[in-house]
Parts: structure tokens; C-alpha cells; sequence
């Protein structure tokens, strides 16, 4: 008698956006970091995700090109992740692109205030879409 494969539940979101303001300890210097992470776990490998950055005045964009593997000895498993520091920064708004393998475009405006209980002002949020933006402090 045969068992029936379980798949888990589809994941609303493809990627997860984490947008916070930190400290550089070495360079004492306040940045933006930009963290993606897929929604899927990896039992094999923890990859590194491919994202081009383009910066112009006030307009940030970020292309999801793919995945590749860590060059680590050992394997890891976990999301795959990328990192984005954004050092000079202005307390000003922000148009954000987001695109994934040229297919789909998610685009919002992040405003970036001097205040530290609530740094980030998100607005233009389209609905749905391929990705999950979320702010901490």
C-alpha cells in the first residue's frame, strides 16, 4: 500500500523584505539594510540570492535575478538571503522598484523620517504581489 506524498501549504509570499536602520559599529555610521529572504526553506543548501542594485537620486531598484551556492565548506539550510546597506542616505522619500526575473514589478515609496520609534513611512503599497515588506525599528 502506497502513502500519499504530504506537500506543504503554498506560501502566500515568494520573498520577505526587512527593512531596518542600523549601526556600523567599524564605521560608526547609521545605514539602511535591505534583507531579503525567500519564503522557502532549503534542506540542502542556505544560497545566496543574485540582486542587482541601481541607486539615482531618490529611487532605489532592485532586480531578483536568481540564486547561487555558497562557497562554504559545509552545508547549511535555511532561506536564501541577500543584503543591501544603503549608507548615504537622506531623510527624504523613496521611490522602490522591485523586480523579479523581468517578469513581475512591485514598486512603493519608503519614507525615511529622523524619528526612532517610527523611522519608516511606507506608502503606495500595491496589493497582492510576489513579495512581503516589513519595517522594524
Amino acid at each position: 500500500m502506497r502513502t500519499k506524498k504530504v506537500k506543504p501549504l503554498p506560501k502566500k509570499y515568494e520573498y520577505i523584505l526587512r527593512i531596518s536602520k542600523e549601526n556600523d559599529f567599524y564605521k560608526k555610521q547609521d545605514y539602511i539594510s535591505f534583507k531579503f529572504y525567500t519564503a522557502k526553506e532549503f534542506l540542502t543548501f542556505k544560497y545566496i540570492l543574485n540582486i542587482e542594485t541601481e541607486i539615482s537620486d531618490n529611487s532605489i531598484k532592485f532586480v531578483i535575478a536568481g540564486f547561487r551556492a555558497p562557497v562554504s565548506d559545509l552545508s547549511k539550510f535555511g532561506s536564501a538571503e541577500y543584503e543591501y546597506r544603503l549608507y548615504e542616505f537622506k531623510n527624504t522619500e523613496y521611490s522602490v522598484s522591485i523586480y523579479r526575473k523581468d517578469v513581475d514589478k512591485y514598486k512603493f515609496k519608503l519614507g525615511i523620517t529622523r524619528s526612532k520609534i517610527q523611522p519608516f513611512k511606507i506608502s503606495a503599497l500595491p496589493k497582492g504581489g510576489f513579495i512581503d515588506i516589513i519595517t522594524e525599528t
